[in-house]
C-alpha cells in the first residue's frame, strides 16, 4: 500500500512552516528530513538529527494538506457548512453524497507520512544515545512517548474518517519496504491506538515542564495524551454501541473518559495557580475559563470578544491543551494555507460557506460567538445571503471579524484540543452512559451553562438563558452537549466526527439526515444517500486500491467503472 506517498526520492525540502521552539538545539527547523536520508551512515549519531525527524512528524501535521483535510473531514458534511457559489467539485461532491474513490480528499497519504515518521523515531533513536552525551535515556523517553502519540493521534484521524484502516507500526525507508497491510475493524484499531497512548502517558513531558509556551502547547505533553485518550474512548463506546456490546463494557469506556478529563482539567488548574503565585488573586470564574472583558457597549455594539482574541487571535492561551505551532514573518505556511484554502476570507469564499440561515437557526443573537466564527455582520444578513458569510475563525485576526490576517501574519497555531473541548467530552460521556442520573445531567448543564454564558454580550442579561430544570434527562442532557459542542467548536474539525458518534450509538443515519436540509431542494436525494451507517466515512482512494490488493473498498462505494459510487 502507497501509505507514504513519493517521500522517498525527495531531497530536503524547505518546509513552510517553522518548529523554531520546538527544542534547545541549533536544528534548524525550516528543514523537513526525507525518509530515506535514515539509511545514511551518519544519521542517528546526534540529538539534533532526532529532534529533526520528531520535528518533521510535527510539520507534516501543519501542511496545508493535513489541515485541509481535517477541516473537510471534520465538517464538510455536517450542517455548519456547504459548498459556496463558485465551487471546487470535489468538496461539492462530498456535501451532496456523490464521493467517488478520485476524490482527491480521499487521499490518506499525509497522515501515515506523519506515522512513519514516528516509526522512524521510534526505531532508531536509541542508537543516538550510545553516540551523543547530550541525548540521555530521559530525552530519549520523552521524545518516544511523543512519537507513540503522534502515531496514535494520525491513526486517530484515519479511523474517524475511513473507520476499517490499515495499522502501520512499522518504518518503510524506502518504497521496496512498505507492506502491503491488511485494515483492521475500527475497535482493533482504537484498542492499538489506547496501548500506544498508554505508553505515552508516562513518557511525555508533565504538562507545563518545559520553559516556554510553544513547547507547553506545542509538543505533546501528559494533558494532550489524555486528551487523545478521552476522544478515542468516546469513539470505542460508540463502536461498541454499535456492535451490540454490552452496556457494562460500553460504559467503562464513558467512565475512563470522564476520569481522564478530570484529570486534565486538575491539571490545568493547579498550572494556572502557579503560574499565578505572589500575583494579585485572579478572579475566579465556573472551570477557570477565560472571560470577555471590556466595555459592555463594544461587547454590545459591536460584537467584540476578547476570548476570542486570546484564544485565537493570540497563541497558547490558559485553555490551550496542544496546538500545533505556526511561525508566521513572511512564510507562507502550510498550516493558514489549509485553513485559507477552506475559509477564505471577507468577500472571498474559500472550499467552503456558512449555510444560508445556520448562525440565526443556532446561535442567540447576543452570543459573541456568531460574529467571531464567521464574518456576519447582522443576523438578518445571514437569513437572506449566503454568498458573503464566510468562516473565519483563526483566518480573522480579532473579533469581531472586521480584519484579516496578511501574509506576513500568517502565524495563527493549528488548534487540536482545548479546555472547553475537554469539558463537553467529559459532558457527553456523563449523560451518555447507562448509569447517568440528576446529578449527572446537573453537572453537564453547568459546564454547557458556563460555556454559553461566557460567550454572550452581557453575562448579566442573557437573551433566552438556559435552565436546568429543561435538561435532567438522559435525551435532553445529550442535545444539549451535543448543541453546545456545535456552537463552541465550530470549524475546528468536529462537528461531523461528532454527529457520526451519534448515528453509531443509534445504529442509524435517521437523527443526522437534517444536515442535507442546508441544500434545499437537493436534500431528499442527499437524505436517501445517507441511509447506511457505512455512507457516513469515506471511500479509500482508488490508487491505493490498485497499489494494495489487501484493502477493501468501503461497501457503501460499488465498484462502477474506474470508480466507486455511493449507493
Amino acid at each position: 500500500m502507497k501509505i507514504v506517498s513519493k517521500i522517498y526520492k525527495k531531497t530536503v525540502l524547505a518546509a513552510t512552516v517553522a518548529f523554531g521552539a520546538l527544542m534547545s538545539s541549533c536544528t534548524d527547523y525550516l528543514t523537513i528530513i526525507p525518509a530515506d536520508v535514515v539509511v545514511e551512515e551518519n544519521f542517528w549519531q546526534t540529538k539534533d538529527q532526532v529532534n529533526g525527524m520528531l520535528a518533521t512528524s510535527y510539520l507534516k501535521l501543519l501542511s496545508n494538506d493535513a489541515v485541509s483535510k481535517a477541516i473537510v473531514w471534520g465538517e464538510m458534511r455536517s450542517d455548519n457548512m456547504t459548498y459556496p457559489p463558485s465551487y471546487n467539485t470535489d468538496i461539492k461532491n462530498i456535501v451532496e453524497a456523490n464521493i467517488i474513490d478520485e476524490n482527491s480528499f480521499s487521499r490518506w497519504g499525509i497522515y501515515y507520512e506523519a506515522i512513519n515518521y514516528a516509526n522512524l523515531v521510534l526505531e532508531s533513536a536509541d542508537r543516538v544515545v550510545e553516540c551523543d552525551p547530550d541525548f540521555s535515556e530521559g530525552d530519549l523517553a520523552v521524545v518516544k512517548g511523543e512519537m507513540y502519540a503522534m502515531r496514535a493521534l494520525c491513526h486517530f484521524y484515519l479511523v474517524r474518517t475511513f473507520r476499517d484502516i490499515p495499522l502501520a507500526l512499522k518504518s518503510a525507508k524506502n518504497d521496496a519496504e512498505i507492506p502491503n497491510y491488511v485494515q483492521v475493524k475500527p475497535l482493533e484499531a482504537l484498542d492499538q491506538i489506547m496501548e500506544d497512548l498508554n505508553r505515552a502517558e508516562n513518557m511525555v513531558m508533565k504538562s507545563g515542564a518545559f520553559s516556554t509556551d510553544q513547547q507547553n502547547y506545542g509538543r505533546i505533553t501528559k494533558n494532550a495524551v489524555l486528551a487523545i485518550r478521552a476522544d478515542v474512548n468516546l469513539w470505542r463506546a460508540a463502536f461498541a454501541t454499535y456492535n451490540g456490546d454490552d452496556e457494562a463494557s460500553v460504559d467503562e469506556y464513558y467512565n475512563e473518559c470522564v476520569e481522564d478529563c478530570r484529570e486534565i482539567i486538575a491539571n490545568m488548574d493547579y498550572q494556572l495557580e502557579e503560574e499565578n503565585k505572589g500575583k494579585p488573586a485572579l478572579e475566579k470564574f465556573a472551570y477557570n475559563l477565560i472571560q470577555n472583558t471590556g466595555d459592555k457597549k463594544d461587547k454590545l455594539n459591536d460584537h467584540k470578544s476578547t476570548a476570542y482574541n486570546e484564544i485565537f487571535g493570540s497563541k497558547n492561551s490558559s485553555e490551550s491543551i496542544f496546538e500545533l505551532q505556526v511561525q508566521g514573518d513572511n512564510i507562507k505556511n502550510g498550516a493558514f494555507n489549509g485553513v485559507y484554502r477552506v475559509y477564505g476570507t471577507e468577500g472571498n469564499p474559500g472550499l467552503g460557506v456558512v449555510p444560508q440561515g445556520f448562525v440565526t437557526a443556532n446561535y442567540e443573537e447576543d452570543d459573541l460567538r456568531a460574529y467571531s466564527f464567521t464574518n456576519l455582520k447582522s443576523f438578518e444578513s445571514n437569513n437572506t445571503d449566503n454568498q458573503n458569510t464566510c468562516i473565519v475563525k483563526y483566518a480573522a485576526k480579532a473579533s469581531p471579524a472586521t480584519s484579516f490576517r496578511k501574509s506576513d501574519e500568517w502565524d495563527a497555531n493549528w488548534i487540536v484540543y482545548r479546555r472547553t473541548d475537554v469539558l463537553l467530552m467529559m459532558a457527553e460521556a456523563m449523560v451518555t452512559r447507562s448509569t447517568a442520573e440528576e446529578r449527572d445531567f446537573r453537572e453537564a448543564f453547568d459546564i454547557v451553562n458556563a460555556i454559553n454564558t461566557r460567550s454572550r454580550a452581557d453575562t448579566t442579561d442573557i437573551v433566552n438563558p438556559l435552565k436546568v430544570e429543561n435538561y435532567l434527562t438522559r435525551d435532553a442532557s445529550m442535545e444539549l452537549v451535543r448543541k453546545e459542542r456545535l456552537l463552541e467548536l465550530s470549524y475546528e474539525g468536529k462537528r461531523w466526527y461528532d454527529l457520526v458518534r451519534l448515528a453509531l450509538r443509534e445504529k442509524s443515519t435517521d437523527k443526522i439526515k437534517f444536515v442535507a436540509d442546508k441544500l434545499g431542494g437537493g436534500a431528499a436525494v442527499v437524505k436517501t444517500k445517507m441511509s447506511t451507517i457505512d455512507g457516513l466515512f469515506m471511500p479509500i482512494h482508488i490508487d491505493e486500491l490498485r497499489y494494495n490488493k489487501n484493502l477493501k473498498q468501503n461497501p457503501a462505494y460499488q465498484k462502477t467503472g474506474s470508480s466507486m459510487e455511493m449507493n
